[in-house]
């Protein structure tokens, strides 16, 4: 499996019927197979080096891992974290890779407009490398402006 541009990426999803993460052997760009985990390139990477780990286990949210999973997850982490700062790896700007970034989300609504297509349901954590100001082109620049009660 090659990796794919983002659009190339919602095209050949269109065609598939299954679970790409639960079917991770045959649509997955393996980079280390844990008992519970499978570390992965992301197929449509967002940025160089974007990695994820996804359970060998259809779950959608956190909330649903059990304890032997979150064990290892821990494990599966630190060993991508490690092999991404200790690869020696640079940024298409040159700058070395120093630091890392994992976040997943949990989607209510799966459905993309902008794509026409649904988002997979299977948890999945991103691993990529991090740098400073990384997050600004999505920074709403109002978002101290907010009623915390709203969410107490």
């Amino acid at each position: 499996m090659k990796l794919l541009t983002r659009e190339e990426y919602d095209s050949w999803v269109k065609t598939i019927k299954t679970c790409t993460f639960c079917e991770w052997n045959k649509y997955q760009v393996v980079l280390k197979e844990f008992k519970y985990w499978v570390w992965i390139a992301s197929i449509a990477p967002y940025w160089k080096y974007h990695t994820m780990i996804i359970p060998k286990r259809h779950f959608e949210k956190y909330s649903e891992i059990n304890h032997k999973e979150a064990k290892e997850l821990v494990k599966a982490i630190n060993y991508g974290e490690d092999k991404i700062l200790n690869s020696n790896l640079y940024r298409t700007d040159g700058s070395k890779i120093e630091k890392v970034v994992y976040f997943w989300r949990y989607r209510k609504n799966r459905y993309d407009p902008v794509s026409g297509n649904m988002r997979p349901s299977h948890f999945h954590l991103h691993l990529i490398p991090d740098r400073d100001h990384l997050w600004d082109p999505v920074v709403d620049p109002n978002a101290k402006d907010w009623d915390i009660n709203l969410l107490t």
